[in-house]
């Protein structure tokens, strides 16, 4: 094998540059990946035009991006007893410290430490680049039934894993997801494998009310016809059990929260940049409550979500939308997204390509 490999570095804002670096050895309680496929995230646009809380300010320059991957085992470190090399993995991209508040609660989704790989927080390398090293607890085998290009999506739909887990029951409940980008979909696909009996999505993107129909939406709304409140009054009555949010977007907010029942639920799934503004004094006349989400539990959230991926629950054929080489990266994958998002659910990149 080579010594050095082809990898996107970050440098700053709109400054990420294809270049030579070592490749990485794995060290104690670590595994060195092959990495198959990465997906760009939206927080990684962020970090690319240096915009928001996941962009330029948190992150750590100098190092590998990439935080939605997964790969082959091709080597393991000191202390790794437990997984052969050839295994298939996705990888759960967060690092966390095991002693904090959080941590001692089995929450390592808000360790007060957290670094992530691609280089938030810490300068942890990720996975835009043919190899990674990770470590051991970060890893899960991807199921037989599950080709490791498609695991590369197990990051993102374990956010929407946990987002459902986080909502009230949702078996016969009805549900409204704002946004049917990788997230909404993944809300939308998650709802229904938990057996949610209505699930309107509400999204601007042709493209993406396109994906939400073939993915078993009850119902799809462009929010700027007006249509979103009449449809839900048709369908449930009363409004919904439950909103995902996934859009960070005050107009979709509001128009959520005044679509719920009394008592209902909203989830906040969006990673929100600014002040979130909303009317209080209709949340407060119908007691609506409001659940915060971030990432995931890898070791509840990750499992679920690769069998869901296995099984077909989650289908990769409607959420990935291109697959595109490494040296492309600015111009069809950040530049792409930037001015043609509606054409898109996931682009995935081949750091091998």
């Amino acid at each position: 094998m080579a010594s050095t490999m082809t990898a996107a570095v970050y440098h700053g804002a709109l400054d990420i540059r294809i270049e030579e670096m070592p490749i990485p050895e794995p060290g104690p309680g670590e595994l060195l990946l092959a990495v198959s496929r990465n997906g760009i995230c939206g927080s990684d646009l962020h970090t690319y035009v240096g915009a928001g809380r996941g962009g330029a300010s948190m992150h750590v320059p100098e190092v590998v991006l990439g935080h939605e991957f997964a790969g082959t085992v091709i080597d393991v470190g000191d202390g790794v007893t437990d997984i052969a090399v050839g295994t298939h993995v996705a990888v759960a991209p967060i690092e966390w410290c095991g002693h904090c508040h959080p941590c001692r609660q089995n929450w390592p989704n808000m360790c007060r430490r957290l670094g992530i790989y691609g280089g938030y927080g810490r300068p942890l390398h990720g996975g835009l680049a043919p190899y990674v090293a990770v470590s051991r607890r970060s890893a899960f085998v991807v199921p037989d039934a599950l080709e490791v290009i498609d695991a590369a999506l197990t990051e993102p739909m374990a956010v929407a894993v946990h987002a459902a887990r986080r909502a009230p029951a949702l078996l016969g409940a009805s549900v409204l997801v704002l946004g049917a980008g990788p997230i909404g979909l993944g809300a939308l696909m998650a709802a229904r494998a938990a057996g949610a009996a209505v699930i309107v999505v509400s999204e601007i993107s042709q493209a993406r009310r396109d994906a939400a129909a073939a993915s078993g939406a009850t119902a799809v709304v462009d929010p700027r016809d007006g249509e979103l409140k009449t449809v839900v009054r048709d369908l449930t009555g009363h409004g919904v059990d439950v909103v995902f949010e996934t859009t960070a977007d005050d107009t979709a907010l509001s128009q959520g929260i005044a679509a719920l029942r009394a008592r209902g639920t909203l989830i906040s799934v969006a990673g929100w940049g600014d002040l979130a503004r909303f009317d209080m004094g209709i949340a407060m006349m119908k007691e609506i409550d409001v659940r915060f989400t971030i990432t995931y539990e890898p070791s509840v959230d990750f499992p679920a979500t690769l069998q869901m991926l296995a099984d077909g629950r989650f289908d990769a054929g409607t959420l990935i939308s291109d697959h595109i080489p490494l040296e492309r990266l600015v111009d069809d994958g950040f530049e792409e997204l930037l001015h043609h998002a509606d054409r898109h659910v996931k682009i995935l990149v081949d750091p091998n390509a």
